[in-house]
């Protein structure tokens, strides 16, 4: 197959509580997720050939994800993020305000094709209001925050309709995965 032709296909991976919450209230990160969310979501990287997510969700991370290209999307690139080769492996690529052409030109150079969007509210908006998400892959975890950032809160002006391609239980506790199409 010639890669370089092939449409790239990108996946939505959110973990959400009850109440369609990303964070406890301002609270950036991951640490209230299962250890089988944090698990799947690692596994679905190793699937991707590059990540895409926004300046805020970058600076949050508390570890390095393991070497693998990433695009960082801002608006505005400041503070100055580091841009190029990765130690260990991959890329780190900072788009300023894209668009998705540029977007997607950047993607063809590279030939990657399976695209993991990771957050966070910002970078949902963008990919879902120009009807480029492909699959949702959203994890349930059975919580209630109250108050927090939501997987999208502008208005989106397109409407699409996904299939829900499989729920699968993650835990005893009673944490979902729901994989859309």
């Amino acid at each position: 197959m010639n890669r370089s032709r092939k449409k790239p296909t990108f996946v939505l991976v959110a973990a959400l509580s009850l109440d369609g919450r990303l964070t406890a209230g301002d609270n950036e990160g991951s640490e209230w997720t299962s250890k089988e969310d944090k698990r799947f979501f690692q596994n679905e990287l190793d699937r991707a050939d590059a990540i895409i997510m926004g300046r805020r969700t970058y600076e949050a991370i508390k570890r390095p994800l393991r070497p693998r290209n990433r695009i960082v999307l801002s608006r505005s690139a400041s503070p100055p993020l580091q841009r190029g080769r990765l130690r260990g492996g991959g890329c780190l690529i900072i788009l300023k305000d894209p668009t998705a052409i540029q977007l997607m030109n950047l993607l063809k150079k590279h030939l990657w094709t399976r695209i993991a969007v990771v957050g966070g509210t910002a970078i949902y908006d963008w990919f879902l209001k120009r009807g480029l998400v492909d699959e949702l892959c959203l994890t349930l975890e059975p919580v209630v925050f109250g108050a927090g950032k939501l997987l999208t809160d502008a208005p989106l002006r397109t409407f699409r309709r996904f299939s829900l391609k499989s729920v699968k239980h993650l835990n005893k506790r009673g944490t979902l995965l729901l994989h859309y199409q």
